[in-house]
């Protein structure tokens, strides 16, 4: 009895210590993608279509966070009774449950349609000018948008009902006349929708982008900058959508196919609250850490977070009016610089990748041998 008791406890500080992580989520998470929105909204990267897919998936993220995160904190430390904020009414049920589904697929999608993009720019040389100009991403993403609004719609109306009396108790996650209505019925179909099919296609995507960028490298370039990036842009979206899966698929796995099979007993009653939020903390924690693995992978994101910090440190300090006038200067000519090898390169987008490097390629080489 002893040593249950001590398992019983081990256990409660384990989901205490799970459950203030999903608050730090939250914290870090909205931070993280905030600044992520606001570098990504910067005039050298604003103008790529890869960019404006990863700031719908930075505002998706944010939105996906503070569900089940907060509910977790709640639960497990401020409620005396592990009580849901869920269960707090019908309202509250349908709407948290039902932007967190919205949040988490649609986040997963723009990040489908990135590698999809990445992909199709490289298969046809005339993408670019045809369907995947600039101009379209926003049409792309509303149809996304439409897409998962719709398809989770359903929760706004059936998930979720208030028993009758003596107690009136708010039952989430499920019908009044289907217990099973969300977990696992509806949670399939959210696997589906927001890991398996996604997944299948960034495989594929990715397995094609990693072909066609060693072939690329293999070939002796002209335009060595171009390359560079091109490369650099690859290794940013391979990272970012094999930590996605990683983290997404333990959790997704669990509540389709194990979560209804654990015992409900008060004795193991811990035990599951445990598994649980670790799941879900790792799965959440793919949609927090996106700004450091684009630091991590991107230069033009470091420079332009470097650019960022720089002018707001010089907000900050209000130097004197002529040492300011110098700094000013100097940043000036830093970004004038800057601006000049990226006008140079052109936008990444439009320019040739793929069998189009070959191509040019092949054709300096010829002119050269003239």
């Amino acid at each position: 009895m002893f040593n249950s008791s001590n398992e019983t406890y081990y256990q409660y500080i384990i989901v205490r210590s799970l459950s203030i992580y999903a608050l730090i989520l939250v914290i870090v998470g909205t931070l993280g993608n905030v600044l992520t929105i606001v570098i990504l909204c910067r005039r050298n990267l604003r103008r790529y279509v890869t960019m404006r897919y990863l700031i719908a998936v930075s505002i998706c993220d944010i939105v996906s966070l503070y569900g089940w995160n907060l509910n977790n904190f709640y639960k497990y430390t401020i409620s005396l009774n592990y009580t849901n904020i869920e269960d707090f009414s019908v309202a509250h049920c349908r709407i948290i449950s039902y932007f967190t589904f919205v949040g988490l697929q649609l986040s997963s999608w723009c990040l489908t349609a990135v590698s999809i993009d990445r992909c199709l720019s490289l298969y046809f040389l005339t993408w670019k000018q045809s369907y995947g100009k600039l101009s379209h991403t926003k049409y792309y993403i509303a149809i996304l948008t439409i897409t998962c609004l719709l398809f989770n719609s359903h929760i706004l109306f059936l998930n979720g009902y208030r028993s009758g009396p003596p107690h009136y108790i708010v039952k989430c996650y499920a019908a009044r006349k289907n217990l099973l209505y969300i977990y696992p019925q509806w949670e399939r179909a959210h696997l589906i929708a927001y890991n398996l099919c996604p997944f299948s296609i960034m495989c594929l995507c990715n397995t094609y982008i990693i072909y066609i960028t060693i072939r690329s490298a293999r070939i002796r370039l002209s335009a060595r900058r171009r390359n560079r990036r091109h490369r650099q842009l690859s290794i940013m979206l391979i990272l970012v959508t094999f930590v996605f899966v990683i983290l997404t698929l333990p959790s997704c796995i669990y509540y389709v196919f194990f979560r209804h099979r654990m015992s409900r007993t008060p004795e193991l009653r811990m035990l599951r609250y445990m598994v649980q939020i670790c799941l879900g903390s790792i799965q959440f924690t793919a949609h927090a850490i996106n700004f450091f693995l684009y630091c991590f992978s991107t230069k033009s994101f470091r420079n332009e977070l470097h650019d960022f910090l720089e002018e707001i440190f010089l907000c900050l300090i209000k130097p004197k009016r002529s040492t300011m006038n110098s700094i000013s200067i100097t940043t000036y000519k830093k970004y004038s610089i800057r601006k000049r090898h990226m006008k140079q390169e052109s936008t990444l987008e439009n320019q040739e990748t793929g069998q189009q490097y070959a191509l040019k390629d092949m054709q300096t080489i010829f002119i050269n041998n003239e």
